[in-house]
């Protein structure tokens, strides 16, 4: 692609930014004021009766309503799915089976009337990656290579979740599966099925992979869903939507060590199954709903600690004037910190960056790099008509093509166990010598970026104070390296920046997934939650007026 070109429409999208920032502030407030007009007097404690009640339902909060009998199953998924027409700008979803989600609602409904018994999550509607199976939907990874691709059973996780009487709502857009592979994919621009957009400022990006599952919960089109994370891709759009997501640990260096790649949440299921890195991931709009999901997944039950008897690490001083943090984000963070502090937490300075660059250069990556040949295995076994060249090729005729194959080399079992256990026990040790049981950081340092019109290009460059740095390479800035040793990471929401979601990454020691969602809790009862973004559509078209 022609780099004057890029560097052409960046330039145009500095000298709007900060009045589309603006523009994006003064929505958010407008859509308040006119939820707050619209909503109606509630006739009990715990009926719902307005439009804005149903929509801001929680997993939690949804599940129990429904069990409780204050709404249908059938009831409410008519009203997502409702909404979800007014908000089909986001283009959250790849598949959607109306009829199929309204069916199994009604026998949610009918189990109740009968005095059946209910699962624990009876009646919840969730949005499912499209890179993780579920029977009878196509799983296409976001490639259109795979449109044929049918699987006759659930993933395993999505098994659990359905057993337990939650219902698919629809299979979520993404980051094609070559951008999901090699780098790339942060912004869910799908050359195939379009792009999806952030629903705070649908001219910004939702971020990626798992774009789709980010814009549509944020939305409020569902309350919950489940996402894939190989590298940032729960937490990343999940800060960018301003929503909560888990990574779960994948994987102890012992594990590594005796080869053991079991993880947490099964990856069984899954397009490109073997990743060392990739884990499904549940998210939701709070860290409470998200520890929710992960009890009815793993059943460890999650309560939220005490603040005052936390400790967690903060990165030092030096940390914040990297080239590719955002003033705005820095502020949101240490605004945050101040609050914590105030609630009680102990909050530690620690070389954080000491941390990141434990995934520089190329020994962690190659320790971590499976063959490539993980493609090939899965499309033999699953598509054996569909080769990878079908799989790379189509992007040719798309704006985002041009990646150039690349393949990292590999290293022996040996030299990676010395590789992976040295970089974990430097890990461990900031967590032993500092008495912490947390990292605290910005989730990513910059804002969303706009949308750009030729997608996840190769060496694609964003503006960032003033500068020109890779698009990859800023925006997965802190959340790789966590992804590369295992760790569990969550992200919390904690402002808004001239309308735009800023989160707060937590990250732990790999098997301690329940304790981050504890302390996630209590940061997030601290912290309180977002405004809902501006989902009325005369500020949607304000917004999009603009790209013209």
């Amino acid at each position: 692609m022609n780099d004057k070109k890029n560097v052409s429409t960046s330039k145009k999208g500095i000298a709007s930014r900060r009045a589309l920032l603006k523009m994006a502030a003064w929505a958010t407030p407008l859509a308040a004021a006119i939820r707050g007009s619209q909503a109606h007097t509630r006739t009990g404690a715990a009926s719902v009766t307005s439009s804005d009640e149903i929509l801001e339902l929680g997993a939690q909060s949804a599940v129990e309503r429904i069990r409780n009998g204050d709404i249908k199953a059938e009831a409410y998924v008519t009203h997502l799915l409702r909404h979800y027409q007014t908000q089909r700008h986001l283009n959250s979803f790849i598949t959607i089976n109306e009829s199929r989600v309204l069916e199994e609602a009604q026998a949610v409904d009918r189990a109740r009337a009968n005095g059946q018994t209910l699962g624990p999550l009876a009646g919840l509607p969730f949005v499912v990656k499209d890179q993780i199976n579920v029977a009878g939907y196509p799983t296409t990874s976001g490639n259109i290579a795979l449109k044929d691709h049918v699987p006759a059973q659930n993933a395993r996780i999505v098994d659990i979740v359905v057993n337990a009487g939650a219902i698919v709502l629809a299979k979520a857009n993404c980051a094609d599966l070559v951008g999901q592979v090699r780098p790339g994919g942060t912004t869910s621009a799908n050359p195939y099925f379009g792009f999806v957009r952030n629903p705070y400022n649908p001219i910004y990006s939702p971020g990626g992979s798992s774009g789709g599952n980010g814009a549509a919960i944020a939305a409020r089109i569902a309350p919950a869903g489940l996402g894939q994370d190989g590298g940032g891709s729960v937490r990343l759009p999940s800060a960018f939507c301003g929503i909560a997501g888990l990574r779960p640990s994948t994987f102890t260096p012992e594990n590594f060590e005796k080869g053991d790649d079991r993880k947490r949440y099964s990856y069984g299921g899954m397009v490109l199954p073997n990743s060392m890195t990739g884990t499904i991931g549940p998210m939701a709009r709070t860290v409470s709903d998200v520890a929710f999901l992960d009890e009815m997944i793993t059943g460890q039950k999650v309560q939220a600690l005490d603040l005052r008897k936390v400790r967690i690490g903060i990165p030092q001083e030096d940390y914040w004037s990297i080239q590719a943090m955002e003033p705005e984000v820095a502020i949101i963070t240490q605004q945050a910190f101040e609050k914590l502090r105030a609630a009680g937490a102990q909050l530690v300075e620690i070389d954080y960056q000491a941390l990141i660059d434990l995934n520089e250069g190329d020994r962690l990556g190659m320790a971590m790099n499976r063959p490539n040949n993980d493609l090939a295995d899965w499309l033999s076994q699953n598509l054996p008509a569909v080769t990878p060249f079908d799989v790379t090729h189509l992007r040719d005729s798309y704006p985002c093509s041009g990646r150039e194959s690349t393949s990292t080399p590999e290293i022996s079992h040996e030299e990676a166990v010395q590789v992976v256990s040295g970089a974990a026990r430097q890990y461990a040790e900031v967590f032993r010598s500092n008495g912490i049981v947390a990292l605290a950081a910005p989730t990513v340092s910059i804002l969303p970026p706009l949308v750009n019109s030729n997608g996840d290009t190769p060496g694609q460059k964003i503006p960032v104070n003033g500068r020109w740095l890779d698009e990859w390479d800023t925006i997965i800035y802190n959340l790789f390296w966590g992804a590369r040793l295992g760790t569990p990471g969550l992200n919390v929401p904690m402002g808004l920046s001239s309308g735009l979601p800023v989160g707060l990454q937590l990250q732990g020691l790999p098997g301690d997934d329940s304790k981050i969602l504890a302390v996630g809790m209590a940061v997030e009862g601290v912290l309180g939650r977002l405004p809902p973004p501006p989902l009325h559509q005369s500020e949607v078209r304000i917004a999009l007026s603009s790209l013209n």
